[in-house]
């Protein structure tokens, strides 16, 4: 009996030894941020300056821009919607929307898409200049470490498109801005930087112009931590 004990005991013993791991445990890969989905809602403000070329004579007048954001996209793609319209003293009011696309990891896409551009008076408000253009471009956006920090940086070309091939020569607009989540509720706030440039044709007249300003904005942020 004594020795059937002392061999069942010994039996435990090396079963529980080769049940115990020698080497340390590997910790869990934890999902990389950038795998994660995202949803972005925001409204924004940008104030700064809009100059306006027209007969050879430049005009430029402060006033702001506001508008709406909508993000939503995965670790490999993205769409998005923007809508905005401003006014700048004496000038004639601004408004746009666009769709894009983005492709690839937030850290470094390329966005394609289109959109519509509108100029009017207050004398003619039910039949402003439309202008339809092509987007491509890149985007930039980068986590600082835990902080709930992040960088956007973006740019874009516009290329005339639809029924206004005759009508819009070219633009090009860019954007820098930091975002912040709040650590607790989804919310999320931003400031940058924004300027666009854009330039209609009627025959040979060309009138360029130019919007740039502070932009301050915010909204509700699901996921994309």
């Amino acid at each position: 009996m004594r020795n059937l004990l002392i061999a069942l005991a010994v039996g435990a013993a090396v079963t529980v030894r080769a049940q115990v791991p020698t080497g340390p445990i590997a910790p869990a890969s934890p999902k990389a941020a950038s795998s994660r989905g995202e949803l972005r809602v925001s409204g924004f403000m940008i104030s700064g300056d809009h100059s306006f070329d027209f007969a050879n004579s430049v005009s430029t007048e402060t006033g702001s821009i506001k508008g709406v954001d909508v993000l939503l996209r995965s670790k490999a793609i993205g769409i998005s919607f923007r809508s905005l319209s401003g006014t700048f003293g004496t000038q004639p009011h601004l408004a746009s929307a666009d769709a894009r696309i983005y492709l690839f990891p937030p850290v470094f896409s390329i966005m394609v898409g289109a959109g519509r551009r509108a100029l009017w008076s207050d004398l003619n408000p039910d039949t402003p200049t439309q202008f339809d253009i092509g987007i491509a471009g890149v985007s930039s956006t980068m986590a600082i470490g835990g902080s709930g920090l992040r960088t956007n940086i973006s740019g874009a070309f516009y290329a005339p498109a639809g029924q206004s091939k005759d009508k819009v020569k070219s633009g090009l607009e860019g954007e820098a801005s930091i975002l912040y989540r709040l650590p607790v509720v989804p919310l999320f706030v931003q400031v940058g930087y924004r300027t666009e440039i854009f330039t209609a044709k009627a025959g040979t007249r060309e009138t360029p112009e130019e919007v740039r300003g502070v932009r301050v904005g915010g909204g509700l942020q699901l996921g994309g931590r």
